[in-house]
């Protein structure tokens, strides 16, 4: 066979091609097999760079029309000459990307025969396989070395590119507003910018080029802060300026989230060369006038008013000891703890309390009329400053709730459970079944102490008037005086605000604040009156704190409330903070009927001495009447409110003598929780009339019923837990403690009184069939009451401490057969006198107290298997006369 036959072969191809454009054509098949098998091949490789990069070194490049890319190139024809004769052959070109094919495309490897080749011309191909371009190198020759592998350079005329970075800046404060807003885009922050569409145009040919969905990453620096793009952008050689944008808030550049379209009157020339990389600034234009920015400029005036340089932050919702910083480019004044902004860069909430700000709220407060959220002092301060923390300048209803109840949660609310003996707490919170009784939060009076001031502001302006977007209003621990709340402008005449401020004055209306739903003016030392030019026109106000205004006296603060009912928001608040006030008196029924929606009343630590009816329309839902003077509960037509989805009635720390009349055991609605603690009663109003209570847990602890009040049970009452602890009570008629819904009792607290026995009758498991624990202690019990252990349900039982009239010990009764009560897991009988106990000890009780009796004699034996394994509590003195356990010995 020919030698020519195998005079050539591609890298990638498995077979040979037999050339059939030869000038000459060769036959015969076998005469020079042996002479094939000894030639040498070697291989060569072509690159093509555009012209435009190798003028620099002379290159002659000559070509019919001209690429606009290289990344349009896919495949290579190339044609050379050989001993003579002509060869073709076609090849794939590669690059990375698109990008990286401007600096230069490959070829696959062609083998050839070693030797010397001159490359007569070559034609470019796209990825349908049409011709677009065709070259002619001059001289082009090379030489294939056996086993080597050539790079042929070839050089293609294509349109001459180079790289283009973009960078975002700020251009400055352009001095009218058409230089940045010609085409009616509202204002917004710089950073709000996701992404752009640019538009360049080349000075030279007047062309214009768009690059479309750029994205963009904001970038702030202490104190100034500027945009980069992530995309670099090919672009023909020349000088370019930036001709005009379009901004989207979302990267994507969705038309639904366009910012702005504008032109660039003017901007930096860049410059394009080949292969080269550049970069741009696009200025995007800022307003003087823009409201945003008024918005900051405004928060500085603030903050230089209310001595800002001198701030320190203490609380947790911020670093403590944090300031404001203005040493920055001003759109990036809005960045301030306690400051959130809307999307567009307007301040939506500002919270300065736990700064110590100090002086007056100036006019600038005005600017900020996209306000929701006020904070100049709160509640929770000393203990915190979370009241506003997580909310976003839209808040959900959940959050709103969670912040109106702030106040309630941290001084007010408390399981009345928690009052039960620690033995039951335990008991009912190993229990799974039962709601577990949770230690509240509840702050210490002396946190909230009158007059423990947390800042120095002495008055608001007026100008808040303007910022009718507001939802939420907070002033507390403030010196601020009457004459001072918002009822004037405040600043100099000279004032920029004031003079802007004045024309308008008159058109301002509290009534306009048909968003603020929430107000807290607590703990203000300085207050002689709330004010009431404000409270009373306010139409929408569902929420008001007025605590701890203490300077304000209890006629004044009676006059107040009874103005706020008849305003515009008195039909319409639901919750109503008036604790630790001046109070003697409550509104009459006829008044305070007219609060429909109201739901939390709040009068603990006033002075009050009988308590006003609501009436039945008035569905409170949780009542606080704690620590005042309170004699009387007044009902009207036997309702001292509606008791529709009550949760909590408390008037504990008072001065009752009698149980009032006030709820009904029979009533449909079942209040979750009633408590008449630390008075002084000793019956129950209406004595056998009474209608008793439909409630799940009463608290009558602390007072002075020295009989068990039987009515309560016998009507009816529905009571799981009855809390008796304290009263002196040294009577449980047969009979107390039997009615028609007694088998729901499950907790019976009688400790701290003077009970000797108890009806057995009562005790049996056909009336307590649930009962679950009981609490005897500190009580006078000579003979063990053994009734209740026969209930099968009882898991906690206590009767320490048992002392007769003359405080010698009177218990030295041991329960014989205390190992058959079924379900008995914890026994507490400390303090006490027992004696030698010959009693099998039961295995089933996991908690069992013995401790304080001195002359005790007990065999462990049967128990002390657990005890060592940990699964038996004993809790005992190592003085006692333990037997059977060598283990307690250790």
């Amino acid at each position: 066979m020919n030698k020519y036959i195998s005079f050539f072969k591609t890298f990638f191809a498995p077979l040979f091609i037999c050339l059939i454009a030869m000038t000459t054509v060769f036959t015969g098949c076998s005469d020079d097999d042996d002479e094939l098998q000894q030639t040498a091949f070697g291989y060569v490789q072509f690159k093509i760079y555009k012209s435009a990069s190798a003028a620099t070194k002379g290159i002659e490049t000559r070509g019919t029309d001209m690429l606009d890319k290289l990344d349009d190139a896919k495949k290579i024809k190339v044609v050379m000459l050989y001993d003579g004769n002509t060869i073709e052959q076609t090849l794939m070109l590669n690059s990375y990307s698109a990008e990286n094919a401007e600096f230069g495309l490959r070829s696959d490897k062609l083998e050839l025969l070693a030797g010397n080749y001159k490359l007569i011309g070559y034609y470019l191909y796209d990825k349908l396989d049409n011709e677009i371009y065709a070259g002619t190198p001059s001289n082009y020759k090379f030489n294939v070395v056996a086993g080597g592998l050539k790079v042929q350079e070839l050089f293609a005329d294509a349109v001459a590119r180079g790289l283009v970075n973009f960078k975002l800046i700020k251009h400055g404060l352009p001095e009218t507003e058409a230089a940045s807003r010609a085409n009616g885009y509202e204002d917004y922050p710089f950073s709000n910018i996701k992404g752009i569409n640019i538009t360049v145009k080349n000075l030279f040919t007047q062309e214009l080029t768009t690059i479309e969905k750029v994205e963009v990453k904001y970038v702030e620096n202490l104190k100034d802060g500027y945009a980069l793009c992530d995309t670099t952008v090919w672009l023909k050689t020349g000088s370019y300026q930036i001709s005009s944008y379009s901004t989207y808030s979302d990267k994507k550049c969705d038309s639904g989230k366009l910012l702005e379209i504008a032109t660039v009157p003017t901007s930096e020339t860049f410059f394009v060369k080949d292969n080269e990389e550049s970069e741009a600034t696009v200025p995007i234009q800022l307003s003087a006038t823009a409201e945003y920015l008024k918005d900051y400029m405004a928060l500085k005036e603030i903050w230089e008013k209310l001595n800002g340089p001198n701030w320190k932050y203490y609380g947790e919702a911020a670093p403590m000891g944090c300031n404001w910083n203005f040493d920055k480019e001003i759109d990036m004044w809005g960045d301030q703890p306690g400051v959130q902004l809307l999307d567009n860069g307007r301040v939506a909430s500002l919270v300065i309390s736990g700064f110590g700000a100090e002086g007056v709220v100036p006019d600038a407060i005005g600017q900020l009329t996209e306000l929701r959220i006020l904070n100049l002092g709160a509640h929770d301060e000393l203990i915190g400053g979370h009241l506003f923390e997580g909310v976003g300048t839209s808040m959900t209803p959940e959050q709103r709730q969670r912040i109106r109840m702030d106040y309630e949660q941290k001084f007010l609310y408390r399981d009345i459970r928690e009052n039960l003996s620690q033995i039951l707490i335990d008991g009912i919170n190993a229990n799974p079944n039962f709601k577990p009784i949770k230690k509240s939060n509840r702050i210490d009076k002396k946190d909230v102490q009158f007059g423990n001031l947390t800042n120095n502001i002495r008055g608001i302006s007026k100008a808040l008037m303007r910022c009718t977007k507001l939802e939420n209003f907070f002033i507390a621990n403030s010196p601020i005086v009457v004459d001072n709340f918002c009822e004037k402008l405040l600043d100099e005449e000279t004032s920029v605000y004031r003079k802007a401020f004045e024309e308008e004055e008159t058109a301002w209306s509290w009534n306009n604040f048909t968003m603020l739903t929430d107000m807290e003016i607590y703990n203000c030392s300085q207050l002689t009156s709330l004010p009431m030019n404000m409270l009373t026109e306010l139409p929408e106000l569902q929420m008001l704190n007025v605590a701890c205004n203490q300077s304000i006296e209890g006629d004044n603060l009676l006059e107040n409330w009874n103005n706020f009912i008849d305003g515009k928001s008195g039909e319409k608040i639901q919750v109503l903070y008036l604790g630790y006030n001046k109070l003697t008196e409550m509104p009459e029924h006829e008044q305070l009927k007219k609060m429909v929606k109201l739901g939390l009343i709040d009068l603990t630590n006033n002075f009050i001495t009988k308590a006003n009816a609501f009436g039945k329309e008035i569905n409170l839902t949780k009542v606080y009447l704690d620590y005042n003077q309170i004699t009387e509960i007044e009902a009207v037509d036997g309702y001292f409110c509606g008791y529709y989805d009550m949760e909590s009635f408390t008037c504990t720390y008072n001065k009752l003598t009698e149980m009032p009349d006030i709820f009904n055991a029979k009533s449909k609605y079942v209040i979750g929780s009633v408590s008449f603690a630390h008075n002084e009663i000793t019956g129950m109003q209406n004595g056998d009339n009474h209608r008793g209570v439909n409630t799940n847990n009463l608290d009558l602890s602390y007072n002075h019923l020295e009989k068990f009040p039987g009515v309560i049970i016998k009507k009816g009452s529905p009571l799981g837990i009855l809390i008796l602890q304290a009263n002196g009570m040294n009577t449980i008629k047969e009979g107390d403690l039997v009615g028609p819904n007694s088998h729901l009792l499950t907790s019976l607290d009688f400790q701290f009184n003077k009970l000797k026995e108890i009806p057995f009758e009562d005790f049996v498991p056909e009336n307590m069939p649930y009962i679950y624990g009981i609490e005897f202690s500190y009580n006078r019990f000579a003979e063990f009451p053994v009734a209740p252990l026969n209930c099968k349900g009882l898991t906690v039982f206590g009767i320490r401490h048992q002392r007769d009239e003359n405080g010698n010990r009177c218990l030295s009764q041991w329960p014989t057969g205390l190992y058959t009560c079924p379900s008995l897991m914890a026994f507490f009988i400390g303090s006490n006198d027992l004696r030698k106990i010959e009693d099998t000890i039961s295995p089933y009780i996991r908690i069992f107290e013995i401790k304080d009796n001195p002359n005790i004699s007990i065999d462990l034996t049967q128990v002390c298997p657990y005890i060592q394994a940990g699964q038996y509590q004993l809790i005992y003195d190592k003085t006692q006369n333990i037997q059977g356990c060598d283990y307690l010995l250790d």
